[in-house]
């Protein structure tokens, strides 16, 4: 099993060398981590930023000027309600005495960002594209939420713009990256409630390697 898959690392690297010398094509694969300042957008909730992780995987196919960018990515995010989230959302909250300003929930999701990469500076790439998330956990420490409801959707869209510095050329080895991205929520994430709008914004920077 090992040595099979040693064959396939060695196919895969030296197709992506060929084909980098003999096309000008510049295929990289990799992974990349970093951070999350997210907030939410809506009646209920702080409208602050906050500080959480992400991690994936991506490749990439460039030519000279112009290429594309698929990605896997893991992200936790959190949010928290302020003053109104309990009079606003009274029928979905469990029986609570106090406010509930300040309680905090966490959500993770899948997301699969489709991306648009365009060359300005053999080192400088900026990108654009749609991102599907998929929300796969929602963590309600305080039990807050009535039994049985959502209170994220398990499914969204966002709009990404950003830039992507990749250092080390065409080289054949291991190749350092960084980056910075903005992502817009472009439906929301409210599944208590139609009518109350819930949009979900990011700034997400990392650092990675490909080769």
């Amino acid at each position: 099993m090992k040595k099979i898959g040693f064959l396939i690392l060695f196919s895969l690297i030296f197709f992506v060398t060929h084909g980098k010398q003999k096309f000008g094509i510049d295929l990289g694969i990799g992974m990349k981590g970093g951070i999350n300042f997210n907030k939410i957008q809506g009646l209920g909730w702080q409208n602050t930023y906050y500080t959480d992780p992400h991690g994936g995987f991506f490749v990439h196919l460039n030519k000279r000027h112009v290429g594309f960018q698929l990605e896997a990515v893991w992200s936790q995010n959190h949010i928290t309600t302020d003053s109104s989230f309990k009079g606003l959302y009274n029928q979905y909250i469990q029986n609570f005495d106090d406010s509930l300003t300040g309680e905090s929930f966490k959500f993770s999701s899948i997301s699969l960002p489709f991306l648009l990469n365009i060359k300005v500076t053999q080192w400088l790439w900026l990108q654009a594209g749609p991102q599907f998330n998929a929300n796969i956990n929602v963590a309600d420490k305080n039990k807050i939420i009535k039994s049985g409801l959502n209170i994220i959707n398990q499914q969204s869209y966002s709009a990404v713009g950003g830039v992507w510095i990749q250092f080390g050329g065409k080289a054949p080895l291991l190749r350092v990256n960084m980056g910075a991205r903005f992502i817009a929520g472009l439906n929301s994430l409210n599944a208590l409630s139609k009518t109350q709008v819930w949009k979900n914004q990011l700034i997400q920077v990392h650092l990675g390697i490909s080769f």
